[in-house]
């Protein structure tokens, strides 16, 4: 009987300090039930949603050098006067300790170095697919990628950032993070928080029948070397599912694909009423359309003349939607109909946003927003 006992405590003792999760591949991956040591191989979607859940303490690699940069930009208006601007990608604002972890991708953020990681030794790899650190497009690299890691017989969960025309896949994001820690209930709440904002612009928007045309436009130099002027997204992307199914307006521009590069004369042909500068290849102030000396032959566009151009938050590396993206909406949303949106203002709402998601208090919520430009809100009062 000792002996019956005895193996039964060890059996529990085996498998009682480990649980099984299912990730966004449908596979089961056993994890340590109190794990102490994570590798994250994304650009601060992770990372966010544990800062949430009080376990970013745990990440011990980055995969991302979007948190190890300073970033700073320079643009010169007609008159020859230049301006900067800087930010920190709001994880390294928040926890400037990620700087000091080793990071084992590519300064330029296109090779991961396995025998770094190796070398680490965590307890998990958490990969999210869709970031720019792993796009995903290339289906044969991703799945090298993954065999890759899975080789070096470190537990992996991946999960798949949104694409496409839809959104949603972000809650099955935050149900395996949130098992993983054993929160599943705090993360899905989380989730219910970030979908209030979009069914709140929803209801304030399914009957409008006049609908505005929002151009998204990137302000690359890539686009400038390449013979066009700047780059846009088409039907087919989460930025347009956004416009098109929540903030009911129209896209401008009628093609697919992301980051396409348009020439004047199709810029032109998009006749945006409203103008709204995403990050792309950098942050993009409304004042480098206006005023700079690159793009001089947009100023009869409507939009530019009525002034109706709006920044979008500053999401460095943004190839997929992160926990701020509730902000981009209601921005989105506001800039496309003012009247109906006039009773909220954009830095009350940010700022409740970073102490709610972050758990941070008002003096580093304005600090976040300041990290993600968007200064401008309260000078506009917008």
């Amino acid at each position: 009987m000792r002996v019956l006992l005895a193996f039964f405590m060890f059996i529990l003792f085996c498998f009682g300090n480990e649980i099984i999760v299912k990730d966004m591949r449908g596979v089961d991956v056993k994890i340590k039930q109190n794990l102490s040591n994570i590798a994250t191989i994304d650009d601060g979607f992770v990372e966010s949603v544990m800062t949430h859940l009080g376990v970013i303490d745990k990440v011990k690699v980055i995969g991302s050098w979007s948190m190890k940069r300073d970033y700073k930009y320079e643009y010169e208006k007609i008159s020859g006067e230049k301006y900067t601007l800087r930010g920190w990608n709001v994880m390294k604002y928040l926890h400037p300790w990620l700087d000091e972890l080793p990071c084992i991708n590519s300064a330029q953020g296109n090779i991961i170095n396995y025998e770094t990681l190796a070398k680490a030794i965590p307890e998990l790899v958490i990969l999210r697919v869709g970031d720019c650190t792993l796009r995903g497009s290339n289906k044969e690299a991703t799945q090298k990628t993954i065999q890759t890691i899975q080789a070096l017989q470190i537990p992996l969960i991946v999960l798949h950032a949104p694409r496409g025309a839809d959104i949603s896949s972000m809650k099955d994001e935050l149900r395996v993070l949130g098992e993983i820690f054993n929160q599943k209930q705090k993360a899905l709440d989380l989730f219910e928080y970030l979908n209030q904002t979009q069914t709140l612009i929803k209801q304030r928007t399914q009957n409008i029948k006049d609908k505005a045309n929002v151009l998204y436009l990137g302000l690359n130099a890539s686009a400038r070397k390449s013979g066009g002027v700047a780059s846009s997204w088409g039907v087919n992307t989460p930025e347009s599912f956004i416009l098109q199914n929540i903030v009911n307006a129209n896209n401008a521009f009628r093609g697919e694909g992301s980051g396409v590069v348009l020439n004047l004369e199709q810029i032109y042909a998009t006749n945006p009423d409203v103008i709204m500068l995403p990050t792309f290849h950098g942050y993009h102030p409304v004042d480098e359309l206006l005023h700079s000396v690159d793009f001089t032959g947009l100023s009869e566009l409507n939009a530019v003349k009525n002034r109706r151009v709006y920044a979008m938050p500053w999401t460095p590396m943004n190839c997929a939607k992160r926990l701020e993206y509730p902000l981009d909406m209601l921005i989105i949303a506001k800039a496309a109909y003012p009247e109906i949106f006039n009773d909220i203002k954009v830095h009350e709402y940010a700022l409740n946003f970073y102490k709610h998601v972050y758990n941070v208090d008002d003096e580093t919520a304005k600090a976040l927003l300041n990290e993600q430009i968007l200064g401008w809100t309260i000078e506009l009062d917008f």
